[in-house]
C-alpha cells in the first residue's frame, strides 16, 4: 500500500495545505496573548505543524498507513485546537466543522452543513458580510471578516474569520477553508472601553464649556465695572483685562467645539480672536485693513494654545492701540504658519514706526512684559523687526 498521500485526492492535499498556512498565521498572532497561556498553545500548535509536514512530505509519510489513516489523522488534529476550523465548497456550502468550531457557534455539523449556518449569523451583519465574501470567493481571494453569531442559547457571540480558497492540481477552484476565533471578550471591553471614552468626552465638553461660560460672565461683570470708572486710564486697566479674559475663554470654547480635547486648531483660533479683537477695539474698516494669512493645519496642545492667545491680544491690541493714531491709516497683517516643527506667529502694522530706542527687554509696558513672560512659558523666541512696518515675530516648538 503506498504510504504517500493519495494525488487522487487534490481536496484532501489542497485542505491540508491551506489548512497548514492558517495554523502558522495563527501562530503568529499568539505572540501577543498573556505569557502563562502562550507557551501551552505554542506547543500544541508546534506539534500540529509538525504533523501537517509529515502529512504533505513523502519521504516522511512512513507515519501514515494510509490516505483514510491520513484523513482521519487531519480530523481528529483539527479537533486538538484551540480555534474553529471549517471547509466550504465552491458555492459557500458547509460541508465540514470540528468540534472546537461548533463549540464555538453552539450547533453540531449535522446543523451547520450546507447554507444554514447563515441562519446563525444576526440579522444586522448578514447582508453585510454575504457580499464581499461571495465576491472574494467567486475571484479566489482570501477573505477576513468580523461579525456576530447567536448560539443555540440564544447568546450573541462576535467571531473573528479567515477564509483561504482551495486550489485543486490543475488550479482550478474546488472550495475554501477557514478559521474561526471567538472574540466576543474583546469586542465587550473594546465596547466597555468606547463607552467610558464617550463618558469622559462628554464631561470633558462640559467642564469646558462651563469654564468659557465662566469667563464670560467674568469678562461681563469687569465691562459693566468699567463703564463706572471715569478715570480713561483706569478704564483701559478694566477693558485690557476684560480682553485677555475673553481670549482665555474663546480657548475654551474652540475645544467645546472640536473632537479632539488634548489639542487646537491654532489656525482656527487666531482667526476668531482676531477679529473678535478688531471689532472690541473699534477700528473702522475704511481707516485699518485686517490681513489674516494662516496656515489651515497648526495644531497646538492646550497648554501652548492659551498662551498663544493671550500674546495674540497683547500684539493685536498693541497694534491697534498704539499703531495707528488719530486720522492715520493703514494695515494690520497677522501671519501663522509652522515650518520643521515650529510654530511662527508674526503681528505687523504700518502705522507708527517703533523708535529706535525701542528694546523689548527692557519696556515697562504690563502687555509687552507678559509677552516676554508667555514666550519664556513656550520655550519660544520673541523678535521685533522695525523698518516700514512694525513687525512681532514669536516661534515655538509644536510639541
Amino acid at each position: 500500500m503506498d504510504e504517500t498521500l493519495d494525488p487522487n485526492c487534490p481536496e484532501l492535499i489542497s485542505r491540508i495545505r491551506v489548512f497548514k498556512t492558517q495554523v502558522q498565521e495563527f501562530q503568529r498572532a499568539i505572540e501577543d496573548l498573556p505569557h502563562p497561556i502562550q507557551p501551552s498553545i505554542e506547543q500544541s500548535l508546534s506539534t500540529v505543524l509538525t504533523q501537517l509536514e509529515t502529512a504533505l512530505n513523502p519521504q516522511s509519510a512512513s507515519l501514515l498507513i494510509a490516505t483514510h489513516h491520513t484523513e482521519e489523522q487531519w480530523l481528529a488534529l483539527s479537533d486538538c485546537l484551540p480555534f474553529g476550523i471549517f471547509s466550504c465548497d465552491v458555492q459557500g456550502q458547509v460541508t465540514y466543522i470540528n468540534s472546537r468550531c461548533a463549540e464555538i457557534v453552539g450547533h453540531t455539523l449535522e446543523e451547520s452543513i450546507g447554507n444554514r449556518w447563515l441562519s446563525y449569523v444576526h440579522l444586522e451583519d448578514r447582508d453585510r458580510i454575504l457580499s464581499p465574501w461571495i465576491e472574494d470567493a467567486k475571484a479566489g481571494r482570501p477573505h477576513r471578516d468580523q461579525f456576530r453569531v447567536i448560539t443555540f442559547a440564544q447568546e450573541v457571540r462576535w467571531l473573528n474569520v479567515r477564509t483561504a480558497p482551495m486550489f485543486s492540481e490543475q488550479g482550478e477552484l474546488i472550495g475554501h477553508t477557514g478559521t474561526i476565533e471567538d472574540i466576543t471578550i474583546q469586542k465587550l471591553t473594546e465596547e466597555q472601553i468606547q463607552a467610558s471614552l464617550e463618558e469622559k468626552e462628554a464631561l470633558l465638553k462640559e467642564i469646558h464649556h462651563r469654564v468659557k461660560n465662566n469667563l464670560q460672565i467674568i469678562s461681563s461683570l469687569i465691562y459693566l465695572q468699567a463703564q463706572r470708572i471715569d478715570d480713561p486710564k483706569v478704564r483701559q486697566i478694566f477693558e485690557d483685562s476684560q480682553s485677555r479674559i475673553s481670549s482665555m475663554a474663546l480657548v475654551h470654547d474652540s475645544l467645546y467645539r472640536s473632537q479632539d480635547f488634548a489639542r487646537v486648531n491654532l489656525s482656527e483660533y487666531v482667526q476668531t480672536l482676531t477679529s473678535s479683537l478688531f471689532h472690541t477695539y473699534r477700528v473702522q474698516p475704511e481707516a485699518v485693513n485686517l490681513a489674516v494669512n494662516v496656515d489651515p493645519d497648526v495644531v497646538v496642545s492646550l497648554e501652548k494654545a492659551i498662551p498663544c492667545g493671550l500674546i495674540l491680544n497683547e500684539l493685536m491690541t498693541n497694534a491697534l492701540k498704539h499703531g495707528f493714531i488719530g486720522e492715520e491709516t493703514g494695515e494690520v497683517t497677522v501671519t501663522l504658519f509652522s515650518h520643521c516643527s515650529q510654530v511662527c506667529l508674526m503681528v505687523e502694522n504700518d502705522g507708527k514706526i517703533l523708535p529706535e530706542s525701542f528694546e523689548l527687554q527692557k519696556i515697562r509696558s504690563m502687555g509687552l512684559r507678559l509677552v516676554n513672560a508667555l514666550v519664556d512659558q513656550l520655550n519660544g523666541q520673541v523678535a521685533v523687526e522695525k523698518s516700514q512696518k512694525t513687525r512681532f515675530k514669536v516661534t515655538f516648538d509644536c510639541a
